[in-house]
């Protein structure tokens, strides 16, 4: 027997102002927003047909697709009417969170990505089908593998879904449903890891385990919050995070690992740029004195090969935190929002105020 997932999206585009949508000759219609923005989507494409596997009924779920959030397209929604079975997440951080619900029988694949997950494991990486190499992200990947999977709903960054790689109309045409987390977002914050949770639980039927997850985030990071007290937060440590770069530094700002970084006791010192990512100078790093410098560590040989730069370097090599040896480490991956967030909130914390949790 078959359930099928209705995205219900011609209707709410054609409920956003000035939009309308014809039907062609060749079996397709187009629809356009408010926007401009034009769809072309096979009839067939619009419904994806999947396994009914739930013992209990499922309770059609409506998301809102945040196009105008990327300028990729105007917002629109979709509504499932049953879990997706042939999930695609790209990169561990992604990845993660679907493992962390106990999904990797509604996955059909997923890519490691350039920012591997170091600290969490999980049994479904080793069952689920890595459709890149390690390192290697989605984007890299044919069209005709993402199709070969039978994917009908896939995760990953805004720039996933660009016109250069899978495009929105792409996804439509080929009945997938496409979805960016919250926690992506230039502002987003411990909140939004919590709503993706949610999100990600009612479209997948497992609300009762994404509340769980969600319930230990909390746990761990009130039990951060009440080792470091008032004091700390009061007067942060200042962290320069080291992403990447040697010609310039790619440094967090806002966003997650702003937030993070704040949890942990601390505040990146380019907390005063409105952006999640950024690329200073590293005389701006050096006018900044910061306490600690805060590696983030892309996989299992990257955090030793870049502290020798640091050291080395002709800008930082004579930084305070250098000499006094405050570098630290912490995953790129959960670094951008993902299942262990609440524990590298922890693991930072604990390199930064060490004398507190003896």
């Amino acid at each position: 027997m078959k359930k099928r997932i209705f995205a219900l999206l011609l209707v709410a585009l054609m409920l956003l102002s000035a939009c309308g949508s014809a039907k062609k000759d060749d079996g397709t219609v187009t629809v356009t927003g408010s926007k401009g923005d034009e769809y072309k989507v096979t009839e067939e494409a619009i419904t994806v047909t999947t396994d009914e596997n739930a013992e209990k009924e499922y309770e059609p779920y409506t998301i809102t697709l945040n196009l105008e959030r990327s300028g990729i397209g105007q917002n629109m929604e979709e509504t499932f009417t049953a879990a997706p079975t042939h999930a695609v997440a790209d990169g561990d951080q992604m990845a993660d969170m679907l493992f962390d619900l106990g999904l990797a029988d509604h996955m059909a694949g997923y890519t490691r990505g350039a920012c591997l997950s170091t600290v969490n494991e999980y049994p479904g990486r080793d069952t689920v089908k890595k459709l890149t190499p390690d390192g290697v992200n989605l984007r890299n990947a044919t069209k005709e593998t993402l199709i070969d999977t039978g994917c009908d709903f896939m995760m990953g960054w805004d720039s996933l879904f660009s016109e250069n790689n899978f495009s929105v109309s792409f996804c439509l045409e080929h009945g997938i449903i496409p979805y960016f987390p919250y926690c992506c977002s230039d502002s987003a914050t411990f909140e939004d890891i919590y709503k993706d949770y949610e999100v990600l639980g009612n479209i997948f039927g497992v609300q009762e385990v994404a509340a769980q997850r969600v319930a230990a985030m909390k746990e761990t990071l009130e039990k951060v919050k009440a080792t470091l007290g008032d004091d700390v937060y009061a007067n942060p440590i200042r962290v320069f995070v080291y992403d990447s770069g040697e010609d310039a530094p790619f440094t967090a700002c806002q966003g997650m690992p702003g937030d993070m970084i704040k949890l942990a006791g601390g505040i990146s010192i380019f907390d005063d740029i409105q952006k999640g990512w950024a690329t200073p100078s590293w005389e701006e790093v050096v006018e900044r004195d910061p306490d600690v410098i805060l590696i983030l560590n892309y996989n299992y040989d990257d955090t030793a090969e870049k502290t020798e730069f640091l050291k080395n370097n002709e800008f930082t090599s004579q930084m305070r935190a250098v000499q006094e040896g405050r570098i630290y480490v912490a995953n790129c991956s959960d670094m951008q929002g993902s299942a262990g967030s609440a524990g590298t909130v922890e693991i930072m914390a604990r390199q930064f105020y060490p004398e507190l949790f003896k």
